[in-house]
């Protein structure tokens, strides 16, 4: 995971106040965007919700990269234990309690 950390909302609030409702169809860098007159607003328009997706993407992956990291973890912790020698333990102390053979300390 990267150092930083890009959050969506507070980028998609802003896009939406600066751009006030408006929207466009055009998709920043696609040709008919270069073609637009630098002073067009559909440019700048098609530029803010491109950041803004670009923003949300970002955001995704993270959660993605965060749960990949989760399950890793996870998985080195299953990996860890004899699970075969943990459940031998536990059936033998079961049948140890139930048959009498072990009685547990009392603690006071």
């Amino acid at each position: 995971m990267s150092e930083y950390a890009v959050t969506w909302d507070p980028v998609h609030a802003f896009v939406g106040r600066v751009l006030g409702g408006r929207t466009t169809t055009i998709v920043a860098g696609t040709p008919e965007w270069c073609a637009l007159d630098d002073n067009d607003p559909a440019k700048i328009t098609a530029l803010l919700i491109a950041g803004s997706r670009w923003c949300l993407e970002e955001e995704i992956a993270q959660l993605h990269a965060s749960r990949d990291a989760e399950k890793a973890a996870a998985v080195e912790v299953v990996e860890a234990a004899d699970w075969t020698a943990v459940a031998r333990r536990i059936r033998n102390r079961d049948i140890a309690l139930r048959t009498g053979a072990h009685i547990p300390r009392r603690t006071a």
